[in-house]
């Protein structure tokens, strides 16, 4: 039975020509009718009104293109949904898929995408989805070859191996590297824009495959006409001739110190410095033709300051031991800092140094997987999870590495470290009060913000 005190207060009467028994329009607070819309939500129903703003405007910037990129081949929600979750894990530090919903509605990503569905089962579903349409993942890499290498760009190729503790997929396999350590891994293979830094495209390879054979089909795939292969000592040119026997796909990888190269072409004794590299490096090059009748380029670097690190290290071993033979020293003496790397291209000689260097920019490249986005292992299990998984982690890679750039553009002015421009960027906060969240202030100011 409803009170009597209940049945007096004022409220409408079947509105909107609705049934006694229709939906509820209000409720009886206080003695008083208060419509629905005015109550207060429980705070667990609330919006977010206070949001990550800094870190996820400044990858958005520099990544939004890669969404247009990505509606060229898949449906435009399921695009948003691929672009969202590589712009978080590139936002967010170690994020794991099951936390990218949470990080999706605390950050301005809710705003610049509203209504993008992110729960740990549509993103297992998303990354799984995805490596069962290889295609896909092939068009949209050929797509970025066809854009990105015009003639004149210096591509560089390089590889990578990644640890893979699942034991229900096939990529996983012992690499040389991993026999040793008894770790299985998986193959990840990149091609990169020397000037830019970027990635091209990549493609995920089993771990215990050679590699001239990944490189080969790699080159294929993606039709990567010309371009530089930046091997490690233990590259297997001499089993892949057909892959350079054109001369526009060349490689470079240093030589193991005892080579005997070096002092039978004389370089230590021709050196005089590289031009443009602040001075302390000296080069010099030879060349001769191997047994197969080919001819190989050597280029041999003598760092200053590494000389006198290795020079003062064996002169403490020496000491140490109490063997120091004067003769022996002198022979290796000349050695002390250098590095020599051989390649089936005539290069310049300070083109041949900047590739070097470049060589390890492209492993930050690669760290980008292990360090900044905390990829440090394949936690999904089955082979599409795997390719699925690897793209989004390729597409978050090039958006970390347009940050990087983009930070370089300004660090003179910005005076401070990477990592300093990180953390302030994620201190950056925006807030609204307004009912429909169209307009949003800065939770704080600072000088700084203004830069950023």
């Amino acid at each position: 039975m409803v009170p009597e005190s209940i049945r007096k207060v004022e409220r409408p009467t079947n509105t909107d020509g609705m049934p006694v028994n229709g939906k509820v329009i209000g409720h009886i607070i206080d003695g008083k009718y208060v419509k629905k819309d005015k109550l207060p939500k429980r705070l667990s129903l609330r919006d977010i009104t206070y949001k990550y703003y800094g870190k996820a405007a400044f990858a958005d910037g520099v990544g939004k293109d890669l969404l247009s990129s990505l509606k060229a081949v898949y449906d435009e929600n399921d695009s948003k949904k691929i672009y969202c979750v590589a712009l978080l894990r590139s936002v967010f530090d170690g994020v794991k898929d099951y936390q990218i919903e949470d990080r999706y509605q605390k950050s301005f990503v809710s705003q610049f995408y509203p209504g993008v569905s992110l729960s740990r089962n549509v993103i297992c579903n998303l990354i799984s989805g995805l490596g069962k349409d290889y295609k896909g993942i092939s068009d949209f890499m050929e797509n970025r070859v066809k854009t990105m290498v015009k003639k004149g760009t210096d591509v560089l190729i390089d590889g990578m191996l990644k640890q893979n503790t699942s034991t229900v997929n096939t990529f996983s396999g012992f690499s040389y590297k991993g026999r040793i350590k008894g770790i299985a891994d998986i193959s990840i293979i990149y091609a990169v824009d020397s000037k830019t830094r970027e990635p091209i495209c990549m493609k995920v390879y089993k771990g215990n495959l050679p590699d001239f054979s990944n490189y080969r089909d790699f080159l294929e795939e993606f039709k990567i006409e010309e371009g530089l292969i930046i091997g490690d000592k233990g590259f297997p040119f001499d089993n892949s001739q057909d892959t350079f026997k054109d001369g526009k796909v060349g490689f470079i990888r240093p030589l193991k110190r005892n080579s005997g190269v070096a002092e039978r072409l004389d370089l230590f004794s021709r050196m005089n410095f590289v031009g443009s590299v602040e001075g302390r490096l000296l080069g010099s090059k030879g060349s001769e033709k191997g047994k197969d009748g080919e001819t190989r380029y050597y280029y041999c670097f003598q760092d200053g300051k590494r000389k006198m690190k290795e020079d003062s290290d064996y002169m403490k071993r020496a000491k140490k031991k109490n063997a120091f033979d004067n003769s022996e020293y002198l022979k290796k003496q000349r050695k002390f800092g250098t590095v020599v790397f051989v390649s089936n291209m005539d290069l310049k000689l300070e083109n041949v140094y900047e590739y070097y260097k470049l060589r390890w920019e492209i492993e930050l490249v690669f760290k980008s997987y292990k360090s900044v986005l905390s990829q440090t292992t394949t936690r999904e299990h089955d082979d599409y999870s795997v390719n699925g998984s690897e793209f989004i982690n390729f597409l978050s890679t090039i958006i970390t590495i347009r940050m990087q750039n983009k930070y370089m553009e300004n660090k003179d002015e910005l005076a401070m470290t990477y990592n300093e421009v990180e953390e302030k960027l994620s201190d950056i906060i925006k807030a609204t009060t307004d009912p429909d969240e169209k307009v949003w202030s800065w939770a704080y100011s600072t000088t700084k913000q203004g830069k950023f």
